[in-house]
């Protein structure tokens, strides 16, 4: 019985914070429903993406584009389901900036094994300006948050349960983030750190830090690779990494330069 309204309880908590995050966010919608530049931008595409069902319209439209594919996608495929560009974009934003909070307590509760500073964090994030700005935004950001937070969760869970489906998960979340974000690659040197952590604590589970580091590969490359697919970018997901990293790279190189220059 105490087992039952243990688990009650979670339930009515996690639900009381997602109604908090909804109702938050949509009052301040409907205070200032106002759509950034960058957020008009992303309207146009997704119209132009939707009418014809051809990503290479957008090419044709903006031939400078740069920005992974994902967020678009699924903004269009909402549009399917009769929603305008400005409510599929808002709508998933809102969606899923909702469910952040949750996240956000799953992370605070992996680490600190404490209910209620799982909780206080939730609720923070629930109330935290930046979270509900990005929420009523038709952007990729809160869409990135939402797949690293998952990442972030499924590699904690990995490393203090080891169980390779945890980290079947964080290589689906990493996947999904990579497609939204360029930044996500920044996570490549933690996840490194992670198996270096479960071999530093017992090397004679070598076996099994290799399963997990598979799996989390192998489940990362299938998202990838059925992602891409399915969005039909395959022609173009490869040029336009390249293309980033590889601007990315000459700043680099740039500022390295600069800096032997003053010396």
């Amino acid at each position: 019985m105490n087992i039952f309204m243990k688990h009650y309880k979670d339930f009515v908590i996690f639900i009381g914070i997602t109604v908090l995050s909804v109702i938050i966010s949509l009052l301040c919608w409907s205070l200032e429903p106002t759509v950034s530049r960058d957020g008009v931008l992303y309207l146009e595409l997704i119209q132009i993406w939707h009418k014809n069902c051809d990503f290479q319209d957008i090419l044709d439209y903006w031939p400078q584009y740069w920005i992974p594919p994902l967020p678009l996608y699924l903004m269009t495929l909402l549009m399917y389901c009769g929603l305008s560009a400005e409510a599929a974009g808002v709508g998933l934003n809102l969606l899923l900036g909702s469910m952040l909070p949750l996240i956000v307590y799953g992370i605070a509760a992996e680490l600190c094994e404490d209910r209620r500073i799982a909780f206080y964090s939730a609720l923070l994030m629930a109330v935290n300006p930046t979270r509900i700005e990005l929420s009523i935004e038709p952007q990729r950001d809160m869409i990135y948050l939402f797949f690293c937070g998952l990442l972030i969760y499924f590699l904690l869970c990995g490393i203090r349960r080891r169980k390779w489906y945890f980290w079947c998960m964080g290589g689906f979340a990493f996947g999904m983030s990579f497609l939204t974000r360029y930044e996500t690659l920044e996570f490549v040197p933690l996840i490194a750190a992670a198996f270096l952590l479960l071999l530093w604590d017992d090397c004679k589970k070598w076996k099994n830090c290799l399963l997990d580091l598979s799996c989390f590969s192998f489940s990362a490359i299938v998202v990838l690779s059925l992602c891409i697919y399915i969005m039909g970018v395959q022609e173009h997901i490869v040029k336009s990494y390249q293309k980033y990293f590889h601007s990315k790279w000459i700043r680099f190189e740039q500022i390295v330069l600069t800096d032997r220059s003053k010396k």
